[in-house]
């Protein structure tokens, strides 16, 4: 997204939403303005989420932690199962130096989703637990490392146009969050990457106009069990039955 569409975007996301996610199917630490965003962020008084893989954390100074609208960094661990397994204790030891050193004010939140209990999950377990000195719980899904750092564990979700529809029936798109795509799209929920479900682009039309207007009404209803489910939706990981 360039960076005069993105403070575009954060403005007028910021009126809407109490926090602002820095993802979409995308990494942002590879954005090359990246500390430019944050910046903007911060001038705005916007709260933000980071979601990252991680690996490139260490390429930036420390101090750009500490943008003012930083509130949380979720690192999703499941990336690590890409790298070779020789690299993994190294690049799982990398992170958990990042949280420890971490802006005091900063929470930290480790994502581990993985379809099954297999050895990269044991491996990665095993590894985050004695970089804290933490012990797990039987049956736990959810560990405090430190202060200020947590754990927590889940299934890798499906994403939504996939085959073997579940013929769910609500969702939390349009009601919990929404997303704005890296050309300015309007989407309802952040599993939408394509934008098959565009309701609008903030180049065109003030993002609160597209937020009410018809179409989002529409889906808003279909989520909230009113009417059927899109079909590309039916099969989305991020689906609720009783989400309505």
């Amino acid at each position: 997204m360039p960076l005069p569409l993105f403070k575009r975007a954060a403005a007028q996301a910021g009126e809407l939403a109490e926090v602002i996610s820095l993802h979409l199917l995308g990494e942002p630490l590879l954005h090359p303005d990246f500390p430019a965003l944050l910046r903007c962020c911060s001038e705005l008084g916007l709260r933000v989420n980071l979601v990252t893989n991680g690996l490139l954390l260490g390429n930036f100074p420390p101090a750009l932690f500490e943008e003012p609208c930083l509130a949380q960094v979720s690192i999703s661990l499941h990336a690590l199962s890409c790298l070779p397994p020789g690299q993994r204790p190294a690049a799982l030891a990398a992170l958990t130096g990042f949280a420890r050193g971490r802006p005091g004010r900063l929470t930290v939140g480790f994502r581990l989703r993985t379809r099954e209990k297999d050895g990269f999950h044991a491996e990665t377990l095993k590894g985050l637990l004695s970089g804290f000195g933490a012990g797990l719980e039987p049956g736990a899904d959810f560990v405090k490392l430190a202060e200020g750092v947590f754990l927590n564990f889940g299934p890798v979700f499906d994403w939504p146009g996939a085959d073997g529809a579940a013929g769910r029936t609500g969702c939390l798109g349009l009601k919990h969050h929404f997303g704005i795509l890296s050309d300015g799209r309007v989407v309802p929920c952040c599993a939408d990457y394509d934008g098959r479900l565009a309701l609008g682009d903030i180049g065109e039309q003030p993002l609160k106009e597209i937020i009410s207007g018809q179409r989002a009404a529409e889906l808003r209803r279909s989520f909230a069990g009113g009417a059927p489910m899109p079909a590309y939706c039916a099969s989305c990981g991020f689906t609720a039955p009783d989400a309505g």
